[in-house]
């Protein structure tokens, strides 16, 4: 019994903490609009500032990579 009045008191006290905390450091309620969509420019490659555009394999290692892997048969 002692240990769930010790947990009501500790839950009491920390929303009283939270809305202590709300009420003398809240931020002031934003109206900007949610979910704006952002404006990509047409020109610019993503995937290439991601590093995802493809490459030519000039040393021939992506090649040797390829083959190298093993590859199982599918269990159908």
């Amino acid at each position: 019994m002692e240990t769930l009045i010790g947990t009501f008191i500790i839950i009491c006290l920390a929303f009283l903490g939270f809305g202590v905390g709300v009420l003398f450091f809240g931020k002031t309620a934003s109206h900007d609009a949610c979910g704006k969509v952002p404006e990509i420019d047409p020109e610019e490659c993503l995937s290439q500032k991601a590093g995802l555009c493809p490459f030519e394999d000039d040393s021939g290692g992506l090649k040797m990579q390829r083959k190298a892997r093993v590859n199982y048969p599918s269990s159908s």
